[in-house]
C-alpha cells in the first residue's frame, strides 16, 4: 500500500507524519519547534533551517513515500531578493503592527467590501498584503531590495528546487493579494499598496519532482517523487477531519476558525458577508469560515499573567464556577481581532473590579470572554451556511475544560475529532485523490460532549447582556 509523507508547517511546530491510503497514521510523527516569536515574526532562515531539520528526520524513515504533501500556514510572508535570500523578517498573521496601514489601504480601494468578497477576507493587518504597504512604509530599504514577496512554503520549496516556486491557489487566496473570482492577483489592491505583479509568482496548482542538487543527495528518497503544492493549513484541518456540508470544523488551539468546505460556486453565488473569510482548498473548492485570533495563546497568557499554573486553566476556572458570576466584563483582544467585526487595532481591557475580585475570576471572565468569542464566530458562519454539527480539533479538543465550555457557550452538542495531526493528514488526502486513489470515508469522531442546559442558559443571557450593553463596540472600528 502506498503512503505519503505529509508536511505540516504550522506556526508552533513544523510536524512531518506518512499516511497510507485509508487516511491512517504509519509509524511515529516527527516535530521540530518552530523559532517564531510571540510577535509573530521569526528569521527566515531560520524557520527553513527547522523545516529542513524536519526533513532530515523523517526522510530517511520507511516505507519510503509515493509523495509529498505539504500544508502550510496561511498568511506568511517574506521578502526575497533575486538570489532567494530573504531581505525582511518572516511575518505571520499574529504580527500586527500594521493598523495603520490597513486603515490607508482600506481608505485607498474604491470599495473595501468588493475587495472583501474578491480577495477573501477584509483588508486587515493579519494579511500580507496590508504588510508589505507596512515595509514600504517602515522599512524602504528592505523593501526595494525584495525582488519577490512570498509564503514561507514558497520559500523553503524555491531553495529545494533551485528555482521559483510560486504558491498553489489556495496559499494565494490567503494573502490578501488575489482575485479568487478571476485566479490572477488583484490589481486594485496591487496599485493601492504600490506592488507591481512581478514581485509575485504565477499561482502553480501542479505538482513537481527533481529535487536541487544539494537537496537530492540530502533526502534521495524524496529526490524524484511528486511534491504536491503547499495547501493552507486552515483547509487541511477540515479536510482532515472530514468537514462537509452540514458538519462544519471548529478548530481551537492558539488561535480559533470554524470553517466549511464548499464548492466554489456556492462561494461566489453572493457576495461574502462581511464576518466571513472565503479562501481555496483547490481552485474548485472553497473553505468559508470565521476567526478569533485570541484563543488558546491568549488563554495561557491570561494563566501566566495571573500565575496560576495548571494542566487545564480553562477546567479551573469555569468548572463549578456559575459563569458571569464575577461580575466581570472582559475584551479578550490582546492582538488584533479577526472575524465577526475585523477591528484594526488590538483593543483588551476589563471592566468591573472590586476588592472581593479573585485571580480566579479574573481568568474566569477572561476564558468566558473567549469562548464567547468563538461562539460568535459560529453563529456568523451558521447565518451563511445554515446549522452546522460541530467536530473539535486543536488543542482545546484534548481540554476536558475547553470541550465542555465550547459545548455550553456555543449551546449545542461537539463531536471531538480522534485525528490527532488533522492537517497533515487533510494534506495526505488531496495528495491521494490527485494521484488517483479514492478518498476513504470521513473518520470516526471521539467522544461527543453534551452541553449542560442551565450552563447554556447562564452563558446565553451573558451573551444578550453584553450585546445590548455593546461592551467592545469599539470592535467595530
Amino acid at each position: 500500500m502506498a503512503v505519503v509523507l505529509a508536511l505540516d508547517l504550522g506556526s508552533s511546530f513544523v510536524k512531518a507524519q506518512r499516511f497510507d491510503e485509508s487516511g491512517s497514521p504509519v509509524g511515529e510523527p516527527a516535530r521540530q519547534p518552530t523559532p517564531i516569536r510571540p510577535d509573530g515574526r521569526a528569521d527566515a532562515e531560520e524557520i527553513a533551517r527547522s523545516v529542513e531539520a524536519l526533513v532530515d528526520q523523517a526522510s530517511g524513515d520507511r516505507p519510503p513515500p509515493a509523495a509529498v504533501a505539504i500544508s502550510s500556514a496561511w498568511h506568511t510572508l517574506v521578502g526575497v531578493d533575486d538570489q532567494g535570500r530573504a531581505t525582511t523578517e518572516l511575518s505571520t498573521w499574529m504580527d500586527d503592527r500594521a493598523s495603520a496601514e490597513a486603515a490607508v489601504l482600506r481608505a485607498a480601494v474604491a470599495s473595501a467590501s468588493q475587495v472583501h468578497d474578491r480577495v477573501g477576507a477584509p483588508i486587515h493587518p493579519s494579511f500580507p498584503s496590508v504588510r508589505i504597504l507596512w515595509t514600504a512604509r517602515h522599512q524602504p530599504d528592505a523593501f526595494t531590495a525584495s525582488t519577490r514577496w512570498c509564503s514561507v512554503s514558497e520559500f523553503v520549496l524555491s531553495r529545494w528546487f533551485g528555482i521559483r516556486v510560486g504558491p498553489s491557489s489556495s496559499i494565494a487566496s490567503a494573502s490578501g493579494l488575489y482575485d479568487q473570482g478571476a485566479g490572477a492577483w488583484d490589481v486594485e489592491v496591487l496599485a493601492a499598496v504600490g506592488l507591481d505583479a512581478e514581485c509575485l509568482a504565477p499561482v502553480d496548482d501542479e505538482p513537481r519532482a527533481g529535487l536541487a542538487a544539494p537537496y537530492r543527495s540530502r533526502w534521495p528518497a524524496l529526490a524524484d517523487v511528486p511534491w504536491y503544492p503547499a495547501i493552507g493549513d486552515g483547509a487541511c484541518a477540515a479536510l482532515g477531519v472530514g468537514a462537509s456540508p452540514g458538519r462544519a470544523a471548529l478548530t481551537v488551539g492558539t488561535s480559533a476558525a470554524v470553517r466549511v468546505v464548499s464548492d466554489r460556486s456556492r462561494r461566489f453565488a453572493a457576495p461574502l458577508p462581511p464576518a466571513l473569510f472565503g479562501y481555496l482548498a483547490d481552485p474548485d473548492t472553497a473553505v468559508v469560515g470565521a476567526a478569533r485570533s485570541n484563543a488558546g495563546a491568549a488563554v495561557g497568557w491570561a494563566a501566566e499573567a495571573l500565575g496560576i499554573d495548571s494542566d487545564d486553566p480553562v477546567r479551573d476556572a469555569t468548572a463549578a464556577r456559575e459563569p458571569g458570576a464575577h461580575g466581570l466584563r472582559v475584551d479578550p483582544s490582546l492582538i488584533a481581532e479577526r472575524s465577526p467585526r475585523w477591528p484594526l487595532a488590538a483593543s483588551a481591557r476589563m471592566e468591573g473590579m472590586r476588592r472581593s475580585t479573585t485571580r480566579l475570576d479574573i481568568l474566569q471572565a477572561f476564558v468566558e470572554a473567549v469562548a464567547v468569542g468563538v461562539a460568535d464566530a459560529v453563529d456568523a458562519l451558521e447565518e451563511w451556511a445554515g446549522a452546522q454539527s460541530l467536530v473539535l480539533s486543536g488543542g482545546a479538543s484534548s481540554s476536558a475544560g475547553w470541550r465542555q465550555l465550547l459545548a455550553d457557550v456555543v449551546g449545542k452538542p461537539i463531536a471531538c475529532s480522534a485525528v490527532s495531526d488533522e492537517s497533515a493528514r487533510g494534506a495526505a488526502l488531496v495528495a491521494f485523490e490527485r494521484m488517483g486513489t479514492a478518498v476513504p470515508p470521513p473518520p470516526g469522531d471521539g467522544p461527543t460532549v453534551t452541553p449542560d442546559d442551565a450552563r447554556v442558559a447562564a452563558f446565553a443571557e451573558l451573551r444578550a447582556a453584553r450585546a445590548e450593553a455593546a461592551f467592545g463596540a469599539s470592535l467595530g472600528s
